[in-house]
């Protein structure tokens, strides 16, 4: 799988030492990284990450899903299927600020 880690939204950056990054580079202040990982490294990556909205989306070739992880929740949408992304990214999104919700 295949998706971009922005180092500013982790809260151990160690966590980068164990995934395969294919590129690097920076957008204003934000460190990005490209790596490819598996399904498991990608949802480990939910223990990394910061409070707040952050999140990261990984893609597969080949595959229409798109798995999305957040700190607190993680699932799968359909790439093709733009209905999808709305209802869970609002509903993670929600939670990233009430976790309780």
């Amino acid at each position: 799988m295949k998706g971009v880690v922005i180092e500013n939204s982790l809260s151990d950056v160690s966590v980068l030492q164990k995934l395969d990054i294919t590129r690097s580079w920076e957008s204003g202040s934000w460190k990005l990284h490209e790596v490819t990982v598996s399904k498991n490294q990608a949802m480990e990556l939910a223990n990394y990450l910061a409070d707040g909205p952050w999140y990261v989306h990984f893609l597969e070739k080949g595959n229409d899903g798109v798995l999305v992880v957040f700190k607190n929740k993680t699932f799968e949408i359909k790439f093709s299927d733009k209905n999808t992304w709305k209802k869970h990214l609002n509903m993670a999104h929600l939670s990233a600020f009430h976790p309780s919700s």
